[in-house]
């Protein structure tokens, strides 16, 4: 199939969006890459100076989002909140037979995402890949990679991984924020959605089937292969059930009991013990807040308005790393590092993004079409990629 472009960026003047569009324009593939950029406004296109071509439309006319999803083989989305302005593009892409990437967070707006396109995009073969940023790839693609390393040590799959996110640095995004808050409003109004958040296999294929245990932390714990305190993680409720769908959408490969859980971590003494109360403490007091429309609405002003996020210097100072731990039979452990320089949520995000969209559009991939996850979508050739990029993916 020949479309006029590999790929068309969409929201290439958000915040994030720019990011990506520089991290495009700069990339090195071997062939040129025919890329476009897309937004509301032309003027605003125009003035990012990309020197590309441009595709006007908006996110809620079904009709400039389906012109749009069949010019290219790919679509790659930054405007959020997704559950207010992604369905419509999804859709186009799935009736498209279009690839399309994003770096949502919204387990609600990703499960009516699977319901009401897998199947459509299964028949169109469109690889529709959620999420691609900070939100989910050192888990998802970390996870696979890992059990890849294990299984050519000990011929065999990890029953459990433990994915501890440790030390980081970086900011704050209006984008971000404003996806929390359509979470956290759509949560404390349908019940529906609370119960969906509260299930921790709640993307997977059946989502109701009986499955291993695993519930998200909720307090402090201690990881005696690294010697570490953990705590609970804000984001493990997102990325521990992508994880767990893409292990279902492959079959179960590492077993049906197979158990993947996610936290944070705090150094081992007196002062990791200290900064794990103060952590916890936050996090709850954060859960508290967001489950209370009032407010909600005090956290949604003082925090930064979409458009807003942090300095180029901030970005670039800051640097995340995520060691898991993966237990098998009989005592085996691997331990196994991801980690980049530069802001997890944007600097960092718009290379997994940016990598991500150019694998769908460049690369050829095996897996069937259908809503996936970055591990079953892509797996070797975006760990390939992301390697390049300058990610470490590595035992430890």
């Amino acid at each position: 199939m020949t479309r006029e472009f590999d790929l068309i960026l969409f929201g290439a003047t958000g915040f994030t969006g720019r990011l990506v569009a520089d991290y495009l324009k700069r990339s090195a593939e071997p062939a040129p890459v025919r890329w476009a950029i897309a937004g509301r406004s032309r003027d605003k296109l125009e003035a990012l100076g990309l020197g590309v071509p441009i595709v006007v439309g908006d996110a809620l006319d079904p009709a400039a989002v389906r012109a749009m999803a069949s010019r290219a083989t790919a679509v790659c989305t930054t405007v959020g909140p997704f559950a207010r302005y992604g369905s419509e593009l999804v859709a186009a892409c799935a009736e498209a037979g279009t690839h399309y990437c994003d770096l949502t967070g919204e387990v609600q707006w990703m499960r009516r995402m699977i319901d009401a396109h897998h199947e459509r995009a299964k028949q169109t073969g469109a690889r529709i890949v959620q999420p691609c940023g900070f939100d989910s790839i050192p888990s998802d693609i970390g996870t696979w990679a890992t059990q890849q390393a294990f299984i050519a040590r000990f011929g065999y799959p990890a029953r459990k991984v433990t994915a501890l996110f440790g030390e980081q640095s970086g900011g704050l995004s209006g984008g971000t924020v404003a996806s929390g808050m359509e979470t956290a409003r759509e949560a404390s109004e349908d019940p529906d959605v609370r119960d969906l958040l509260r299930n921790p296999y709640g993307l997977d294929p059946e989502p109701q089937t009986p499955r291993p245990a695993a519930p998200d932390e909720r307090g402090i714990g201690w990881e005696r292969h690294l010697k570490m305190f953990t705590v609970p993680f804000l984001m493990a409720g997102i990325n521990t059930r992508v994880v767990r769908r893409g292990h279902a959408l492959a079959g179960f490969p590492w077993g049906p009991d197979f158990v993947y859980r996610e936290v944070m971590s705090t150094p081992g003494g007196v002062g990791g013990a200290v900064r794990a109360v103060g952590i916890t403490v936050a996090l709850g007091a954060i859960s508290f807040a967001m489950r209370r429309p009032m407010l909600r609405k005090q956290l949604a002003r003082r925090a930064p308005k979409p458009g807003e996020g942090p300095s180029p210097e901030v970005r670039e100072r800051g640097h995340w790393k995520v060691r898991l731990v993966a237990e098998g039979e009989q005592d085996d452990v691997l331990l196994y590092t991801v980690s980049d320089r530069g802001d997890p949520g944007y600097a960092s995000t718009s290379r997994m993004l940016g990598e991500a969209a150019l694998c769908l559009a460049r690369d050829p991939l095996s897996s069937p079409g259908g809503v996936q996850t970055p591990a079953v979508a892509m797996a070797q050739p975006l760990l390939d990629r992301l390697r390049r990029a300058g990610l470490v993916f590595a035992p430890s």
